[in-house]
C-alpha cells in the first residue's frame, strides 16, 4: 500500500480556484466542481460553502486516490435555491447531479450542514450510495448557540467579510475566535490548540481556506445560509432508519456548534453504521484537532474497505 499523502497549503488554495460549471438536471440547475483522478467521492458541504468547500473538504481523500465531485448546494453559488429548499428536495438533487453524470452508485463525504441532504439521498435513493462518511453532521433541529455578537460575525454578510480580513491579519485572534464559537474547549485548551494549528502549515492552510469559502463571495451564498438556517430548525430528528449501506460517523466529542448528540442519534438509527470519536475535536476536529491525521488515515481505509476490489 502506497504511503498516505495529506493536502498541502497549495493543495488547499487550488480547490478555491478550481473552475465549475452548471448542469441542467430534472431538478434544475446545479453547479459542481470535479477534482482528481480515480473512483469518484460525492462531497457535500456545509454551510456556508459552496462546491468550493466540497472540494476542501475532500482533498485528503483527493490526494489518495479518489476523484472528488463537489456540487453546490442550493442557494450556494451558482445554484439557485429554487433548485431544492427542503432536505428531501436537495437530496433528490443529488440524486439528480449522478444521473446528469452517468454514475449509478458512488460512496458520500459530508460535512455539518450538508448531512440532512446526503443521510436523506442515500434514504430516498439506496441504490445510489454504496457507503456514507458524515463528519459533525446535522441530523437533529439545529439551531447555532451563539452569542449575538457571534451571530454578527458569522451569520451576516458583513461579519464574514470582518472574519476573513481578520483570519488574514490577526490569526492568532480569529483561530481562537473560531475555535471558542464551535468547541467546547476550556481556555486553556482553546489556546494550546490554536497554538497547534498556527504552528501547522496543513492545519493552518484548511482554515484559512474554510473561513474563504464562508465569507468570500458571500452574496452568492446568503440565500443558501437563510434556508439552511430555516430547513434545520424545522427538523425535529430525520428519519435514518431506511439507510442501508455502510455508514461512518465521525464526530468531535467538544464540539459545540453540532453537539454530539447527533452523531450518538444517527448511530442509533442506522444499523449499519458505526461512529468514530474525534477526542477533544471541534467542529472541524477532522481536519484540525491533534488526532486528525489518524482520523483521515481510519477514514480513508474505511472508505478503501469498501470500494469495489
Amino acid at each position: 500500500m502506497s504511503p498516505k499523502r495529506y493536502p498541502t497549503p497549495a493543495d488547499m488554495e487550488a480547490c478555491l480556484l478550481h473552475p465549475a460549471q452548471i448542469l441542467e438536471t430534472k431538478a434544475g440547475p446545479l453547479e459542481y466542481a470535479r477534482r482528481g483522478q480515480g473512483p469518484p467521492l460525492l462531497a457535500v458541504h456545509g454551510g456556508p460553502g459552496g462546491c468550493d468547500q466540497g472540494l476542501g473538504l475532500g482533498e485528503f481523500f483527493r490526494v489518495n486516490g479518489f476523484q472528488i465531485i463537489a456540487p453546490s448546494r442550493p442557494g450556494y453559488l451558482g445554484t439557485p435555491l429554487d433548485t431544492g429548499r427542503t432536505p428531501e428536495e436537495q437530496a433528490d438533487a443529488l440524486a439528480a447531479l449522478l444521473d446528469a453524470l452517468n454514475l449509478e452508485t458512488v460512496p458520500v463525504l459530508a460535512a455539518s450542514a450538508g448531512g440532512p441532504s446526503s443521510y436523506l439521498l442515500a434514504a430516498r435513493h439506496p441504490e445510489r450510495v454504496s457507503c456514507l462518511l458524515e463528519i459533525d453532521a446535522v441530523c437533529l433541529q439545529y439551531q447555532p448557540d451563539v452569542s449575538p455578537l457571534e451571530e454578527k460575525l458569522y451569520l451576516s454578510k458583513a461579519g464574514l467579510w470582518l472574519m476573513g480580513f481578520l483570519m488574514e491579519h490577526f490569526p492568532e485572534s480569529m483561530v481562537k475566535s473560531f475555535l471558542k464559537s464551535e468547541s467546547t474547549l476550556d481556555r486553556h485548551e482553546l489556546a494550546v490548540r490554536a497554538r497547534d494549528i498556527l504552528q501547522d502549515d496543513r492545519k493552518f492552510a484548511f482554515l484559512r481556506f474554510l473561513m474563504a469559502t464562508m465569507s468570500d463571495r458571500m452574496a452568492e451564498r446568503q440565500a443558501g445560509v437563510h434556508n439552511d438556517l430555516a430547513q434545520m430548525a424545522a427538523i425535529t430528528q430525520l428519519d435514518l432508519a431506511p439507510i442501508s449501506c455502510p455508514t461512518l460517523i465521525l464526530h468531535g466529542t467538544a464540539d459545540k456548534d453540532v453537539p454530539p448528540r447527533h452523531a450518538e442519534y444517527a448511530r442509533s438509527a442506522i444499523a449499519p453504521s458505526e461512529l468514530h470519536w474525534i477526542d477533544g475535536g471541534d467542529h472541524v476536529g477532522f481536519w484540525t484537532a491533534p488526532a486528525a491525521e489518524h482520523t483521515q488515515d481510519y477514514a480513508l481505509a474505511w472508505l478503501q474497505a469498501r470500494m469495489p476490489a
